[in-house]
């Protein structure tokens, strides 16, 4: 297996590895011009390899070289596809951790380009340490997803915000982790907003039918 970058620094990495057998046998150092065996058995090819200058030289020059110039055509060839730039969706939940915690989750999915960086914050400071981020992955439609999650105190705080850095972003997206009892508040409010102006509604209706009917039919009384 290999592979090859070019860094925006311009400085260039690469990989040059060999398995056998289903597993790993003998890599190159480029950087040092020399080979790492990955066990016992891989002594005597890496003895044979390091004693011949000119083979791991070839080898370096192919990932410095050969590979990113391939690399430079193939961005090239995907430029419009891989310069493009997805904004990241954000969704914030919390269930119960143990000794009494709750554990914070926030989960940022559909972005690209692949970079991004998560961090929860706590009154709009970042908690670095605590936050635990997890890896990037595909999202199988081209995009990527990630999260970060933090342990909290749930009676202590309760003003926590999880903040997201991506490329696609003018400023960063902050998101804030809402309580269920204050969620439930929330909708309780909504449901009693709603019943009032149906009430309210019906109400208007049930006039307007009396005072239109005023003059041919007396209007039934609702009791």
């Amino acid at each position: 297996m290999y592979g090859c970058e070019l860094r925006g620094d311009g400085s260039k990495g690469g990989v040059f590895q060999f398995a056998y057998d289903g597993r790993d046998f003998i890599s190159l150092d480029k950087d040092k011009e020399t080979w790492v065996a990955a066990d016992d058995g891989a002594q005597i090819t890496k003895r044979k390899w390091d004693a011949d200058r000119s083979y791991t030289q070839t080898y370096k020059a192919y990932l410095e070289e050969t590979c990113i110039e391939w690399l430079g055509k193939y961005v090239q060839y995907g430029k419009e596809t891989l310069q493009r730039r997805e904004q990241p969706r954000v969704q914030v939940s919390d269930r119960p951790s143990r000794d009494g915690l709750t554990t914070l989750s926030c989960r940022v999915h559909g972005f690209y380009p692949r970079t991004a960086v998560v961090v929860w914050l706590k009154k709009g400071v970042p908690m670095q340490q605590e936050t635990i981020q997890w890896g990037v992955v595909p999202s199988g439609d081209g995009t990527y997803q990630t999260r970060a999650t933090i342990e909290i105190d749930p009676s202590s705080e309760t003003d926590y915000t999880c903040c997201v850095e991506h490329a696609s972003l003018a400023q960063d997206l902050r998101v804030p982790w809402v309580p269920k009892s204050n969620v439930m508040l929330i909708v309780g409010v909504v449901i009693g907003v709603l019943v009032l102006v149906a009430a309210v509604a019906g109400a208007v209706v049930f006039l307007s039918k009396c005072r239109v009917g005023h003059r041919r039919t007396i209007c039934a009384r609702p009791w």
